[in-house]
């Protein structure tokens, strides 16, 4: 019974404190919030509407001024005395413990209060927007009519810069005169959202004058004076270089009529302020005006360089038909002794036509400056140019030709002087041969040794010939070389191989007697050194016999021989 009571008495301390404080925190919230209604009931708000309303205000401004102050006022007037007698129910319903109720309509309140701090917020803003614009459209009114006088000022003081524009841009003047009378008014009566309207046209029509009265006089000044000055001096430059004998690629008469018509065009553009146009034409027109003074410069030192190298370009080609006579002749002369394999004729011939080609213009040059035609001489100077180069080509081409057809003759000399060592070498063979008295050669020995002489023969007669063809004969000339030091390497084989078998079959002879085998291999070597004439063979048979008996005799009799061969010959 004891337990029951004390938790009845816990639980019942329990709520009592937990409505306390409950009751205290609503209480809490209660007076927050009717001080937020005072906070806003008391802002400064009112006197910023009531300053502003001392601005004149017109128009959609004054119809943005009133929604914006009557949607206040409401809130004012209305909403938050509302708010302010909801609370004070709330502090009754929070006495009588209805915390759940109280909670409930605190929420509810919080969004109330929280638009009514962002209507009021957006109130400031507005009125402060208008009181800026304002200030801003006095400020900019001040500014656009000091443009205005300035602009004003500008064409009545220098009119005579803006040539046949002046009617236009005086009109534009009265037109901007009039936008900023209208925007004058507007601002005046404080309709600001319509004179902002007002105010992008003035800009814009306002800075298109500005700019056209910047732009306008050099163009003009252009084509008034700088332009037709220079027509003048490039059509006297043209007259007196015409008949100084000067030609151009341009009809300078027809450009100076096309460029006056671009004047011409302008100057409408300018009258009806069409800039962009204007600006493309004077740009056309510098650009022609240019280009004909580029012309007339370019012909004056042309000439100055055709005439300063003309003395040396006529020696040039007076020097290259030099040469193309003494090589044509020098061609003739040989080519009756020897046959041109390479178009030597041919290409020397080909030259002589470039050389009259050449030969033509220069005289066809020389005609118009006697006659006194007009010369056109930047293209002179180009053509020239190329003259000198290709007759650079030519004479390169022509010693060329020359150096290849001068070792002509030198070449034949040298052939039969070889013609001449070959015969004495195959005799020199052949000497050398019979000094042996050899029992007799081999079938394929004699056939290659008539064979190379009948080749040395040969290039004997080619050369003994009328006209002669040194291409073949050099040819023929390294074939019979190589078939000769073929056929000396044969020679030396013979030579050595008979003489080395001679010394082995004498020294063979001491073994004979002891040795069967060295008279049965001695005389097998004997048939075939005068049999069957293989002195190689016979060599290789009898060496092996003797090296069978004494190791290193063949090495001891060859290394003998050939150190008393080398010696002979050295002597």
């Amino acid at each position: 019974m004891t337990l029951v009571l004390s938790a009845i008495v816990i639980v019942a301390v329990v709520a009592y404190f937990s409505f306390f404080y409950l009751q205290r925190k609503n209480s809490s919230e209660i007076a927050m919030k009717k001080e937020q209604v005072n906070n806003l009931v008391g802002s400064s708000v009112h006197e910023e509407i009531l300053s502003t309303e001392k601005i004149r205000l017109s128009g959609e401004s004054l119809t943005q001024f009133e929604e914006t102050k009557q949607n206040y006022l409401y809130m004012i007037n209305h909403k938050l005395p509302q708010i302010s007698e909801h609370l004070a129910e709330l502090v009754e319903a929070n006495s009588h413990y209805r915390f759940f109720e109280v909670r409930r309509e605190l929420n509810l309140l919080d969004t109330k209060l929280e638009n009514a701090g962002k209507l009021e917020k957006e109130t400031k803003q507005n009125l402060q927007t208008f009181k800026k614009s304002n200030l801003e459209h006095q400020k900019r009114t001040k500014e656009l009519e000091q443009k205005y006088q300035n602009l004003r000022k500008t064409l009545l003081a220098k009119n005579f810069s803006f040539g046949p524009s002046i009617d236009k841009l005086e009109e534009n003047l009265a037109g901007i005169e009039k936008t900023f009378d209208s925007y004058s008014q507007t601002t005046n009566l404080g309709d600001y959202v319509k004179s902002t309207e007002i105010l992008k046209v003035l800009k814009k029509e306002t800075a298109l004058l500005e700019n056209a009265i910047k732009v306008i006089p050099p163009l003009y000044r252009s084509v008034k004076n700088v332009y037709p000055e220079q027509i003048t001096e490039i059509k006297e430059a043209y007259d007196k270089m015409s008949a100084s004998e000067y030609g151009f690629t341009t009809d300078f008469d027809k450009k100076i009529s096309e460029i006056q018509t671009l004047i011409a065009t302008n100057i409408v553009n300018l009258s009806e302020l069409e800039l962009d146009h204007a600006k493309e034409t004077d740009q056309k027109i510098d650009q022609e005006i240019n280009e004909s003074y580029d012309e007339l410069e370019s012909e004056i030192k042309a000439r100055s360089e055709v005439e300063g190298k003309m003395g040396t370009f006529e020696k040039f080609v007076a020097h290259a038909r030099k040469n193309q006579r003494e090589l044509l002749i020098e061609l003739d002369r040989l080519n009756q002794n020897y046959t041109f394999n390479h178009n030597e004729m041919e290409n020397a011939k080909q030259l002589d036509e470039d050389l009259k080609v050449i030969e033509q213009e220069l005289a066809d040059y020389q005609e118009k400056i006697k006659d006194k035609e007009r010369v056109v001489y930047s293209a002179t100077k180009e053509k020239q140019a190329k003259q000198i180069e290709k007759l650079e080509a030519i004479e390169e081409k022509q010693a060329k030709i020359g150096d290849s057809v001068q070792t002509l003759w030198n070449d034949e000399q040298e052939a039969h002087e070889a013609v001449r060592q070959f015969d004495f070498d195959i005799h020199s063979m052949k000497r050398d041969l019979e000094k042996l008295n050899l029992p007799g050669l081999s079938k394929e020995y004699l056939d290659y040794f008539y064979a190379v002489n009948a080749e040395i023969d040969d290039l004997a007669d080619k050369l003994d010939q009328v006209k002669i063809d040194m291409d073949e004969i050099t040819k023929l000339l390294i074939d019979t070389q190589s078939d000769l030091d073929v056929l000396n390497e044969k020679t030396n084989d013979i030579i050595d191989s008979a003489s080395l078998t001679e010394r082995l079959l004498q020294y063979a002879n001491r073994y004979r007697l002891r040795y069967p085998e060295i008279a049965q291999s001695s005389d097998k070597a004997y048939h075939l050194f005068n049999q069957s004439y293989d002195y190689a063979g016979s060599l290789e048979l009898i060496a092996t016999a003797v090296d069978k008996v004494e190791s290193g005799a063949y090495k001891k009799i060859e290394d003998e021989y050939y150190a008393n061969k080398t010696s002979t010959t050295s002597k």
